[in-house]
């Protein structure tokens, strides 16, 4: 059976939100930075579809592909964006559910997770509900009693990085009917332990017992992680003595991040373009914007890849400055208000 994501008419259609304007404007150099890039990207691609062995790479590259609009059976990318599908559905065990096992542990198990939620919230195919069921019940499976996941697809212990991958992905799960009363009880217990690795800074430690934390520009993945898992549980009271900080930080801290070469630099952007264009101020969308749109097309190299600062391969740094870049889109659900 072939299980294709389509777009729908809706989802085609650029909704009003706080990137409005900014969509609507010419922007040549944004429109060839990302066709360059995409045209390299697809370049990347295995006979088997993959993008190395890590599945999460793989499905981070689906998303934006899916981005661009291109989808398995439309756009330009189409045949590209239907390998990516098919080798995620194929590499899935299909005993446990699991889709981090080729590669890339629960890491690659949330982001999987969550390009099978994209997919099916634009076409609900029923083996596409089956393996992303499956794969919801192992994360559920595997929430240890703190309320957090870490690398191993069991219940034994947390870090905040691993937990935003499947509190994402279960939200996107839950907002396209999968998961029910469970999903929420999760996301739940989830916040409760995000919620404990604050800092008096309004940082994020990485797990318990790392110290009473720093607010260096070296924290901005950490804690925009931890600031887009309380935005994705569906909290956007900048009053909130966690979320109100945690921005704020954020703020002052992410133009330096964006400019500078941290080990984990995608990964914090990739949190921090989606903690700003959730934020209720929409200041925070327009204001990252101005800055992350011209400083990301500088970093693309002449072969329209990006390598900065990854450590994970050009598909990885790749896949997440187009999904940066193309948020104006409003392709993905997951990036619609």
């Amino acid at each position: 059976m072939k299980v294709w994501c389509l777009l729908t008419a809706g989802l085609l259609l650029v909704a009003g939100g706080p990137f409005g304007a900014l969509s609507a404007q010419e922007s040549p150099k944004l429109d060839q930075s990302v066709a360059k890039g995409l045209s390299a990207l697809v370049k990347l691609q295995a006979e088997n579809g993959s993008f190395g062995s890590n599945q999460g790479v793989t499905a981070l590259v689906g998303m934006a592909l899916l981005a661009g609009g291109h989808t398995p059976s439309s756009g330009q990318y189409r045949k590209a964006s239907a390998q990516v599908l098919k080798y995620l559905l194929s590499s899935q065990d299909a005993m446990s559910g699991y889709l981090g096992s080729a590669g890339g542990n629960m890491y690659a198990h949330g982001f999987s997770t969550l390009y099978l939620a994209e997919c099916y919230g634009m076409s609900p195919e029923p083996r596409l509900r089956r393996a992303l069921e499956a794969a919801l019940e192992l994360t559920f499976r595997a929430q240890n009693d703190q309320g957090g996941w870490r690398y191993q697809p069991a219940p034994v212990d947390a870090d905040i990085s691993v937990t935003i991958t499947q509190i994402m992905a279960i939200r996107a799960a839950y907002n396209v009917g999968i998961g029910g009363e469970r999903a929420q009880q999760v996301i739940a217990r989830a916040m409760s332990y995000v919620r404990s690795l604050v800092t008096v800074h309004g940082t994020f430690m990485y797990r318990h017992g790392n110290g009473i934390g720093g607010k260096g520009p070296g924290w901005v993945p950490r804690t925009a992680a931890g600031t887009m898992s309380i935005l994705g549980s569906g909290l956007n009271d900048l009053s909130d003595p966690v979320l109100g900080p945690a921005m704020k930080f954020l703020r002052e801290l992410y133009p330096d991040h964006l400019q500078g070469t941290s080990h984990h630099y995608w990964y914090g952007q990739y949190y921090t373009a989606q903690a700003m264009f959730h934020s209720p101020d929409e200041k925070d969308w327009n204001n990252y914007w101005k800055i992350a749109e011209p400083t990301l097309i500088e970093f693309q190299g002449e072969d329209g890849l990006w390598v900065r600062s990854s450590s994970y391969g050009p598909a990885y740094a790749t896949s997440i400055a187009l999904i940066i870049l193309q948020i104006p889109n409003n392709y993905l659900p997951i990036f619609q208000h």
